[in-house]
């Protein structure tokens, strides 16, 4: 695999031991102690849970489990096309957008890949399985030359957004040298994926189980060329995610709006927390924050608080990525732990 000499890149096959975050099971292991003991700000999930009204929804389309899903996605795919401004024909519901991560290189034939660090591992993992070339670059390094440029919007794990005029013209310097571009956009603003579209040689990979807090219904989307479409479909499962979920994204779309408007807010309190500490945080659009103590690391631990490390990356070496409480008790339950460093 090749990289530019001067960016560390994860070693081939430790990818695949790489922590996620989210585990609270094993963590609660151990910790000895109570799942519900835990708050788990490990992972980039919506910080209003799942809507209030989900339970009893599942409740009363409970015969759903007892049928197969649509193999086409419906009736999630065209309810989100439409959300989308684009043809169904455009798009194609996933388990989730780690399930199209999986298969695209295989599908696509990519040789070479160029992509920012530090990154979400997951796309090294598989790009290495399908025999994908690995060039890495940091934000200041020139751009290597490759088959295709993976661009994640916002950044993970900083945070990092573009609007959409600058990405567009980032991606546009990129297509003039690659010839495809996968856009991920999982953590992205709801508002602005509808306004993104579609243009030649770009493929969207998008989560909605971040947006709307159900990772456990695994339910993404793929945007790109019908042709690409095709290609990417021979590659997934017959069926694309559960028919719970098939038939809960229409329902979820609706509250979207609200959802953003609410990460907003705590991206703006979790900064000034933070700062409140001196720390540094580097500025988010996502749903969470990449920041550094001024000091010793709080014992995230010893208050039963998970949060994301990335061991993986040593140019992140003490730095934490942190998510939003869901409650004013977890808030507080993050300042005290932030309260109290050792000396």
């Amino acid at each position: 695999m090749s990289a530019s000499p001067e960016i560390p890149l994860i070693p081939a096959g430790e990818d695949a031991s790489l922590p996620h975050g989210g585990n609270v099971d094993a963590i609660a292991r151990q910790w000895r102690c109570d799942r519900a003991a835990i708050l788990d700000l490990s992972t980039g999930l919506h910080p209003a849970g799942p809507p209030e009204w989900l339970g009893q929804w599942l409740q009363d389309h409970a015969a759903l489990a007892a049928h197969y899903p649509d193999r086409s996605g419906e009736p999630a795919r065209s309810a989100l096309a439409a959300e989308f401004g684009l043809p169904a024909s455009r798009l194609c519901i996933v388990a989730g957008a780690q399930a199209a991560i999986e298969v695209v290189f295989q599908a696509m034939g990519w040789r070479s890949m160029a992509i920012e660090v530090p990154c979400y591992a997951e796309p090294l993992r598989c790009a290495r399985r399908a025999g994908c070339a690995l060039h890495a670059f940091g934000s200041q390094s020139p751009w290597p030359a490759a088959g295709v440029y993976w661009c994640t919007c916002p950044a993970n794990p900083s945070g990092r957004g573009m609007a959409n005029g600058e990405l567009r013209r980032h991606l546009d310097s990129w297509r003039q040298r690659v010839g495809s571009i996968v856009l991920d956009e999982s953590y992205m603003p709801f508002a602005q994926r509808r306004t993104l579209g579609l243009w030649p040689g770009l493929i969207r990979i998008g989560s909605l189980t971040k947006t709307f807090c159900i990772p456990g219904l695994r339910l993404g989307y793929v945007v790109a060329d019908e042709a690409v479409i095709a290609r990417l479909s021979r590659w997934l499962p017959p069926w694309p995610g559960c028919g719970l979920s098939l038939h809960l994204l229409p329902r979820l779309l609706a509250c979207a709006d609200q959802r953003d408007a609410r990460l907003l807010q705590d991206v703006r309190r979790m900064h000034a927390m933070l700062q409140e500490f001196g720390w540094e945080v580097l500025p988010s659009q996502a749903s969470f924050v990449l920041a550094r103590s001024p000091a010793a690391m709080p014992d995230f631990a010893a208050h039963r608080i998970m949060v994301r490390h990335f061991p993986e990356w040593p140019q992140l070496s003490g730095m934490v990525r942190l998510g939003f409480p869901r409650d004013e008790a977890g808030w507080q339950r993050l300042y005290r732990a932030c309260s109290d460093v050792p000396d």
